[in-house]
């Protein structure tokens, strides 16, 4: 095409925002020629018309140019190919309008695009000497923020829209006139209607009006190509998004809203316009044909439509949006037949996250209190359920059944409501956040502790307090917390452990021996037992194994004076007892407990006091200090008896020290010996190198009498000296028994204690009938130390522990269980295939059964059952 083409003789300049047939049709009169010749000059063949007449320009022209046109356009004018292009509406496209690149014609029924016609400024036209901007073809475009007016909608004097057909080829196009064909039949064919337009009245607007205001934020967005103001600050989006959102509320204002709300929303000039209507137009037919459909046929109706989309797009956040959304629903309603979280689907396809939002957080006050949490309506940017089925299991892995205690007692209402009800009604809340899972699911999720009712009727009791809100503001932070961060405990692991074994009566009266606590009656055992099963398992206490006899109130009551009964000696050691019950079941990475961080509640008006402003310091001088402590430190510190049990259970109170008159009825010194002498220096002071109970005390500051009754709480017999042995010169068949064939001493060790020879200690075992052993291995050091470690171990690994070397092996085997084949496990444990198999082999043989399956293919090694008896019993030696 651009073969033919010519270069004009004249150049002009297009104005910046001019449409493309303005300036051809300017170029014709500026050359004196008649447009169809400009356009043959350009190269384009002749198009004739009815009556061979020359035709103007194609009305598609101005929505869109094939490339071949574009370059023969600007090979004549010499113009930039872009240039060219930005004359047309395609250069709005997926900004202001959709058009159909294939047929060339812009979607209507999308972001209210106009098929053809153009609006105008009158002044505009008069000032640019009847050049047309292309921004007034916009459906969006409804006023002139350069003159302060509405634009025209149509010729005054024929009632027609200006552009909706071509010009005629054969004249030089008037400036300014109306070119529409004459109303009067027998007119010149080219003279049109012949009205100058730059005559044409319309409604001015002062400066600031809120039409002005309005079309000048509509032309930032088209321009920006964004949306980053009010609400969608949080959430910027694309041009189009944000104009499909305004054309989903201006439409429904326009078929919806009653006439008094309307007024109410506009100024008044523009809404008596609005009103004003020509029975007989063309206009006021079409205006009352589904409106706000497709893009209103008067400016005074899109300013209507978005000045009252402005209302609430306008708005700082989402949340004062939607209060202005809601005067809007409100106005409406008698109108639309289903105000629903999803009914805002039918306003408008391709609606953004942010007007969604925004009608979930306007309808809140409607809805119930689990949708509220569904919607996250309190969030920044309320939303739809969005959290699938595999991300909710995901997040229950992530929850205790009952909610952390941390948590909960921020969350505790004044009165109305059991921490056993509210703690795990918060849990399942939380699950239910941002997704569509029913509330029976999510309590099964998590232990099934509270049932579906149940969580409905706890949060329908919040959903009527004032602090409610806040309450929701938490779990969504929680919730979104959560999705993103890793929980170091599996609370769904953790549910399904067997806790059978976990505190038995023995191992508490060693607890309390070791840390010097009175063991109490047995209910406090249990209360101990529960708490900690609680603590691990994230459980209610009631599904403690051994659980009985004590309802909810009887327990509280427990928990609170144990609370204050509990010194750091004693948490320190529950903390290692759990520890040792979940390395027990092979747990080792993960820490007892674990609570999300208290921060995610920053500057949230809860119920429930806020432990962090106890002063601990005052509290534990309360609760060594009072018969009643817990309940008086809550009334002097002016908070609740949870609060109090949640900074003792983490910061017990220091005993107080004992008085020399109490020292001994407080058994204070065996504690201190008991920490200062554990069992297994003990053993090794008295035992393994021989020293007396005087030399010991020596050592330690502790006497003979304390050291003889830890010892016999330690289980280790107590021997006679040899100043005894010297006396009566004789030697106790008993405890030569036990020390030589029990703990297979050496003679000459023991004649040296005893302050007599070998030779005649050798004669007393003969006296005793107690048969010697040969000289060499067997009564090595090390091979008496083993068979003393041989002694104490659990009675599973005693077969095992043979050899000095039995340990090794154990440890050995303990530490390739985390790998899938014994190969891989010899490469990272730096040994030998061979030497690790054998070792393994051997503590199979020696303890009479198999401790593993071996791998195959596609399936890696794995423990016998027995296999974990053992591993259990040597994570306990």
């Amino acid at each position: 095409m651009t073969a033919g083409a010519r270069t004009l003789p004249i150049r002009l300049a297009p104005l910046l925002g001019e449409a493309l047939d303005s300036w051809l049709e300017a170029l014709a009169r500026r050359t004196h020629t008649p447009l169809g010749e400009v356009l043959r000059h350009f190269g384009f063949p002749t198009r004739l018309g009815r009556g061979d007449h020359l035709k103007g320009i194609p009305p598609d022209w101005t929505i869109l140019l094939s490339e071949q046109e574009t370059a023969a356009i600007a090979h004549a004018s010499g113009l930039e190919p872009q240039t060219i292009t930005n004359m047309t509406l395609a250069s709005y496209d997926q900004r202001a309008l959709r058009i159909n690149f294939e047929r060339r014609y812009v979607n209507r029924w999308v972001l209210w695009g106009r098929g053809g016609g153009s609006r105008f400024c009158p002044d505009c036209l008069s000032d640019s000497g009847g050049r047309w901007q292309l921004a007034w073809r916009l459906g969006w475009s409804f006023a002139c923020v350069l003159h302060g007016r509405l634009l025209a909608d149509c010729c005054p004097h024929c009632g027609r829209v200006q552009r909706q057909r071509p010009r005629s080829g054969r004249a030089i196009p008037l400036a300014a006139i109306c070119g529409n064909p004459p109303a009067i039949p027998g007119g010149p064919r080219t003279s049109g209607c012949g009205f100058d337009l730059t005559q044409t009245r319309t409604l001015p607007l002062p400066a600031a009006h809120p039409a002005l205001m309005a079309q000048q934020r509509l032309m930032d967005i088209i321009e920006a190509g964004t949306a980053s103001f009010g609400p969608y600050v949080i959430s910027p989006q694309p041009s189009q998004t944000a104009l499909a959102d305004v054309r989903a509320i201006g439409g429904r204002v326009l078929a919806d809203l009653p006439q008094p709300g309307i007024r109410h929303l506009v100024p008044t000039d523009i809404a008596a316009e609005h009103f004003t209507i020509e029975p007989d137009s063309e206009l006021a037919q079409r205006a009352s044909d589904r409106p706000g459909f497709m893009a209103p046929p008067r400016a005074v109706s899109t300013a209507v439509a978005v000045i009252s989309a402005l209302y609430v797009l306008e708005q700082p956040d989402v949340h004062r949006a939607s209060e202005a959304m809601r005067d809007l629903l409100e106005a409406m309603r008698e109108e639309l037949w289903q105000i629903s979280a999803t009914s805002i689907d039918s306003w408008g396809r391709s609606l953004s996250p942010v007007l969604q939002g925004v009608h979930l957080a306007a309808l809140a006050p409607t809805l119930r209190p689990s949708e509220k949490l569904r919607h996250r309506t309190v969030a920044p940017l309320p939303s739809r359920p969005r959290t699938t089925g595999r991300e909710t299991a995901r997040r229950a892995q992530k929850i205790p059944s009952m909610f952390w205690p941390a948590w909960a007692v921020r969350f505790a209402p004044p009165d109305g409501i059991y921490p056993r009800v509210l703690a795990p009604a918060l849990a399942a809340s939380l699950l239910i956040t941002g997704s569509n899972i029913t509330l029976q699911d999510a309590a099964g999720h998590l232990g099934s502790v509270i049932d579906g009712t149940e969580v409905s009727r706890v949060l329908q009791f919040l959903d009527d307090q004032p602090y409610w809100p806040a309450m929701t503001t938490a779990l969504v932070r929680l919730a979104d917390h959560l999705d993103t961060v890793s929980v170091p405990v599996d609370y769904r692991r953790r549910r399904r452990l067997d806790y059978t074994g976990l505190l038995p009566h023995e191992r508490w009266r060693e607890v309390c021996r070791s840390t010097g606590t009175s063991p109490g009656a047995g209910r406090r055992e249990m209360i101990v037992r529960c708490q900690l099963f609680q603590r691990i398992s994230g459980l209610p206490a009631e599904a403690t194994p051994g659980y009985h006899g004590i309802n909810e109130a009887q327990f509280r009551a427990a928990s609170a004076r144990d609370a204050a009964l509990q010194t750091p000696e004693l948490a320190q050691a529950l903390s290692k007892e759990a520890q040792n019950f979940l390395a027990g079941h092979r747990i080792r990475n993960e820490p007892v407990a674990w609570r999300p961080p208290l921060t995610l509640l920053a500057g949230l008006d809860l119920p429930g006091p806020d432990p962090a402003r106890i002063d601990v310091a005052h509290l534990h001088r309360l609760i060594r200090q009072r018969k009643n402590p817990v309940q008086y430190a809550a009334d002097t510190l002016n908070t609740n008896i949870e609060a109090i049990r949640l900074v003792l259970d983490e910061q017990p109170a220091p005993a107080l020290p004992p008085t020399p008159a109490t020292a001994k009825a407080t058994g204070h010194t065996r504690f201190k010996a008991r920490q200062a002498m554990p069992k297994e220096k003990f053993a090794r002071l008295y035992l393994d190198e021989h020293r007396s109970l005087q030399q010991i005390g020596d050592l330690t500051g502790f006497s003979r009498g304390v050291l003889a009754d830890l010892a016999r709480e330690y289980g280790i017999s107590l021997r006679g000296g040899p100043q005894d042995y010297k006396r009566r010169g004789t030697v106790d068949p008993d405890w030569l028994t036990e020390q030589y064939v029990i703990r297979r001493r050496t003679l000459p060790d023991l004649a040296r204690e005893v302050g007599m020879s070998t030779a005649n200690m050798a004669r007393w075992a003969h006296t005793h009938d107690i048969p010697l052993r040969p000289r060499g291995g067997g009564s090595h050091d090390t091979a008496l130390r083993m068979t003393e470690q041989a002694a104490r171990a659990p009675a599973i690994l005693k077969e095992a522990l043979t050899s000095p070397y039995a340990w090794q092996r154990l440890d050995r085997f303990v530490a390739a269980l985390p790998y899938p084949t014994l190969r891989e496990a010899a490469q990272v444990l730096g040994v030998h295939q061979s030497a690790l198999v054998t070792q393994i082999s051997r503590l199979e043989k020696d303890l009479g059964q198999p401790l593993l399956e071996r791998a195959e293919r596609n399936r890696g090694m794995k423990l016998t059952h027995f296999g974990e008896e053992v591993v259990a019993a040597a994570g306990r030696r």
